[in-house]
């Protein structure tokens, strides 16, 4: 990646970090106008979130500031296109909704986080199994558990 390509990179990720703080400010101070049983999520969602955006703001305009500070240097690093943020990008998502179509959230999640942090890099089965099981138990405890949503189950499962 050249240096203009970050620079741009870095500025189109500030200004899509600012974008999404927006409109999770919008949905914390809209939510307050809900009932009082349905304010608590989206406004937990909404200053998780503005959190998170509000990061990812920082962390952008310091990789500008960097990068105008040293201008100069210019990456050596070659351009070829990496076959991992292909298959993450474009195969992935489908892939998911496939296997969550045929074999419900569950299974599809499981297969699906697996994968994708092997494909980022993760080697050590005991991590994948321990991430895994952390998020979904955690979809768990807060969806199914705490607020009686059940997950869609496939077509494949519910015959």
């Amino acid at each position: 990646m050249t240096a203009s390509e970050k620079s741009t990179h870095a500025f189109g990720t500030a200004f899509v970090s600012a974008v999404a703080l927006a409109g999770f400010l919008l949905i914390f101070v809209e939510a307050g106008s809900f009932g009082a049983g349905a304010r608590l999520f989206p406004r937990l969602l909404g200053l998780v979130g503005a959190m998170s955006a509000a990061v990812l703001l920082g962390q952008s305009c310091l990789r500008i500031l960097a990068q105008r500070r040293h201008s100069a240097q210019r990456s050596t690093a070659g351009s070829a296109l990496d076959w991992r943020n292909v298959v993450i990008s474009y195969v992935g998502p489908p892939a998911y909704a496939g296997l969550l179509y045929l074999l419900g959230f569950w299974i599809a999640s499981v297969l699906g986080l697996a994968g994708l942090l092997v494909l980022l890099g993760e080697r050590r089965p005991l991590v994948v199994l321990a991430i895994t099981t952390g998020t979904l138990l955690s979809i768990y405890l807060m969806f199914e558990f705490s607020f009686g949503i059940r997950m869609p189950e496939g077509v494949l499962l519910a015959a």
